[in-house]
């Protein structure tokens, strides 16, 4: 009894053994370091980097690259060979990646193995979350369900890193199947599998790209590590050859031994754009016995661009309309900057309709579309019914086209003041001003009927230099264009003002008429291209050639400043710079050590002096730490705005900006008569003499007002020091800036020559400047890596008061000094648009002390509302 008891344990454990056995060794095989023969893994992936560029196949290689992914892509891959042993993991599999809210990702990947070679046919489902951290660096974790095979039903998780160490080192880490799963209840787990690789850029770029990695299975000796090579050689943009292989430790030989496996795969990639793909071929090499060679593919869709191999020509179509803001108008410099050096746009067409800019960055305009030209690009200006400022940007292109059924208004420029003592009398409001400087003459509107001498000859001062340039400018571009023109006749087409289409071609103004949907046939034939096509350009992220390092920081400093933080005002009144935004902006760039010089963009007519005299120190503070600031100055940095950029390095301007206006003032509303009409009366207990100093409820007294005057010639004495400490390479003492400052306002040009600004020249300019100082690396479109600050806050009252579509018709530097031309009226009305252009001066000046809380305040401002029509 006991010997059949004997007997049938042992058929059944003999029968178990010859089921289990085949398992077992499989998992045995599994056990080795070999990341090939992972059960767990999906298919084989050709041109497979665990370090350093990310796309949708980190999913499946390392989880924690796919925080770093740019742009949402999907990846298809597929590998299989006529013998198992040369492609374990055939099959095919689809990878999506995606970047989401607070710096994360998420990825999703499905794919089958249909086995052989010591795998089992499996079907598995992942999904990753990765966390981007610091600047260049994302911790990922994923989950993969095996369905089939002898892992069935097996959930496992990986873990990986992923960082990038400045423009040459890349670092990739994983943990594989961190809970060594099991095969079967009984089988032995599946060991972690750790893997490292180490990607190196000896060129800075990915002109060529060397990774060195291994992987080590827990459970094997340190002797049976799998060494891993790639490398990537970009030969011409859109083509790029790449080669990877292992050696595998087998039975008692170690790796490189002559009983070690090699796997090796060759291969190349092509981009077009957005899509692309690459094909590998597979070697396997065992240390004894045949070898055999497969074929892996993979194909990507994604939204980021790609440089793209034999992009057809076409002509970009830039429209240049309802610019919101300064840091959309640089998005229009960078994307100029790009057309520049993509050598698929062979020529660019500026539509250029209600375009809310003053002359300075009109000319930052005119300086980028003479970039497109010295790079051969052919420049073609579009127009419906332009003004002349619309027209002096158009006048720098080869080619004007102007609409049909349009009209050219090129009649000059004019400004007008619109002042409000006659009817602050009839409402008894009463406001107090104390100021240095004759030019100084912010708050005259509200305490005259007309403009002082002084302030009235600065004024035609600067409209005969502005006006004069246009002129010039119009007669050489038109002349240029082949249509010979004198200064002489420009000044008397100007004072005609008004043509129809077909007069401005007669006049050599134009070169052709054509609605905007026969444009296409137009420009080819100006190529003499038939089916050349005209379309905007692509605004994806274009993939860089090279991983993050230093970069320059742009800080803009758009509108009003004031004490506070940013502040985006509803109903047009335009944008407040806070000081406090700023300073921290200026302290992070101090902090950062990845950021080498700062661009100061500044477009304010000032404001706060206190806010003003706070951002200046912390400019001195930057420079001291060794980092170059380099201000870029747009359609006016005058007063407050002048006083922070003085400190820099190197101050650039266009020719129109409107600088200057060093001086102070300051003012208090008195608003006691006009409570009396309502019938309201304002008893006031104070204990000290001035204790109500800043009460709306009563006029300064005598001695109050010598205080005020004490105040503001020690604010004046400041600001002269801060410049003349700034200026002083270019010779500049605080007597001679005294003498250049009571208020005075330059154009870039005035100001160049009197030694306030050092060149003439846009952001563009002043971003390649700060660059060279810092000597940070420039991109692909030839600019550098920047950092754009601060944080914007759009917040919900602007766009809830129409805010969004306030600047649209008022015009970003619309700010309190703008320089302006005749427009037509909004079509469809906004709330901006229920304010009379008169009423949002007057708000523009007190929107920052209303706003501020306060009833009076020293300002720092440019001293006038100008408007230029």
């Amino acid at each position: 009894m006991r010997s059949g008891l004997r007997t049938g344990w042992v058929v059944v454990t003999s029968t178990l053994a010859l089921l289990v056995l085949p398992a077992l060794s499989r998992v045995a095989r599994a056990q080795l370091s070999d990341p090939e023969l992972r059960p767990t893994r999906g298919p084989y992936i050709t041109d497979a980097a665990r370090a350093g560029d990310a796309d949708a196949t980190a999913v499946e290689l390392n989880p924690g690259a796919l925080g770093l992914l740019p742009a949402a892509g999907l990846e298809l891959v597929g590998a299989d060979s006529s013998d198992p042993a040369v492609v374990p993991r055939s099959g095919a599999g689809g990878y999506l990646g995606v970047p989401i809210f607070l710096r994360s990702a998420l990825g999703l990947g499905f794919s089958h193995v249909v086995g052989g070679g010591g795998i089992d046919a499996h079907t598995t489902l992942r999904l990753a979350y990765a966390l981007h951290f610091l600047r260049n660096a994302s911790l990922g974790v994923a989950w993969a369900h095996l369905w089939q095979g002898n892992f069935a039903g097996t959930d496992t998780f990986d873990f990986g890193l992923s960082a990038r160490l400045g423009r040459y080192l890349a670092l990739g880490v994983t943990l594989e199947d961190v809970g060594a799963p099991h095969p079967i209840a009984f089988g032995t787990p599946l060991p972690r599998l750790w893997t490292a690789e180490l990607a190196v850029r000896p060129l800075g770029t990915n002109r060529v790209e060397v990774a060195l990695g291994a992987a080590h299975a827990d459970g094997d000796g340190w002797d049976r590590i799998v060494p891993r090579a790639r490398l990537s050689a970009r030969v011409i943009d859109g083509l790029r050859l790449y080669g990877e292989g292992e050696s595998v430790p087998r039975g008692t030989a170690l790796a490189f031994s002559s009983g070690s496996v090699t796997r090796l795969d060759f291969g190349l990639a092509i981009d077009f754009d957005h899509l692309g793909g690459a094909v590998g071929v597979p070697i396997y090499a065992p240390g004894g016995g045949a070898g055999g060679v497969g074929i892996a593919g993979r194909l990507h869709v994604d939204a980021e661009r790609r440089p793209a191999l034999g992009a057809p020509a076409y002509v970009a179509r830039v429209r240049l309309e309802k610019i919101d803001d300064d840091r959309a108008f640089f998005q229009v410099v960078r994307r100029l900057r790009a057309l520049a050096v993509d050598p698929a746009a062979i020529g660019v067409l500026l539509k250029i309709e209600d375009l809310p800019l003053g002359y300075g960055r009109i000319e930052e305009l005119r300086d980028l579309v003479a970039l497109l030209r010295a790079k051969g690009k052919r420049t073609f200006a579009y127009l419906t019914f332009p003004t002349t400022r619309d027209y002096y940007l158009a006048a720098a292109c080869d080619v004007v086209i102007v609409h049909p059924a349009g009209e050219l208004m090129v009649n000059g420029i004019a400004q007008n003041v619109t002042f409000y003592k006659g009817t602050m009398d009839r409402l008894g409001v009463n406001l107090e001003l104390v100021r240095i400087g004759k030019y100084k003459g912010a708050m005259e509107p509200f305490i005259m009927t007309e403009n002082s001498p002084d302030v009235r000859d600065n004024k035609n001062q600067l409209l005969d230099d502005v006006s004069g340039r246009v002129v010039v400018a119009i007669a050489q571009d038109r002349t240029r264009a082949g249509h010979p023109i004198d200064v002489s006749v420009v000044r008397t087409l100007i004072d005609r003002g008004v043509f129809a289409p077909g007069e401005a071609a007669l006049a050599g103004l134009t070169d052709a008429i054509a609605a905007e949907g026969d444009l296409e046939p137009l420009v080819a034939k100006s190529f003499g291209r038939p089916g050349l096509k005209l379309r905007d350009p692509d605004r994806a992220p274009m993939q860089p050639d090279a991983w993050p390092s230093r970069r320059v920081a742009v800080l803009f400093v758009d509108g009003t400043i004031t004490d506070g933080p940013n502040v985006d005002l509803p109903f047009g009144l335009g944008d407040l710079a806070g000081a406090e935004t700023l300073v921290a902006a200026l302290e992070q760039c101090r902090n950062d050590s990845t950021i080498g010089a700062i661009v100061l963009r500044v477009n304010s007519p000032g404001g706060s002096a206190f806010g003003s005299d706070v951002v200046a120190r912390e400019v001195k503070s930057l420079r001291a730490a060794g980092k170059p600031v380099v201000v870029s100055m747009g359609d006016l940095a005058a007063s407050g705005g002048y006083y922070i950029a003085a400190p820099a390095d190197v101050i650039y301007a266009e020719p129109s900006t409107l600088s200057g206006s060093i001086g102070v003032f300051g003012y208090k509303v008195d608003a006691q008569k006009l409570l009396g009409m309502l019938g309201l009366n304002v008893e006031t207990y104070r204990r000290g003499a001035h204790a109500d100093f800043l009460s709306p409820y009563r006029p300064w007294t005598a001695d109050e007002r010598v205080l005020a005057e004490q105040n503001i010639r020690h604010l004046y004495q400041l600001f002269i020091n801060t410049v003349a400490e700034g200026r002083a390479r270019s010779g500049l003492t605080a007597a001679r800036v005294d003498e250049l400052g009571q208020g005075h306002v330059w154009t870039g040009a005035l100001a160049q020559g009197v030694g306030l600004v050092d060149r003439m020249g846009g952001l563009s300019t002043a971003i390649d400047e700060a660059a060279r100082l810092a000597r940070v690396p420039l991109g692909r479109d030839q600019l550098p890596d920047l950092a754009l600050l601060p944080a914007q806050n759009r917040g919900l009252l602007r766009r809830l008061a129409g805010g969004a579509s306030v600047l649209d018709v008022v015009g970003a530097d619309d700010e309190g000094a703008s320089w302006d031309d005749d427009a037509p009226a909004p079509v469809a009305p906004t709330p901006a648009s229920l304010l009379t252009g008169d009423a949002r001066a007057a708000l523009r000046l007190l929107a920052p002390l209303l706003v501020k809380g306060s009833s009076a305040g020293f300002q720092a401002r440019l001293p006038y509302e100008l408007e230029l029509r």
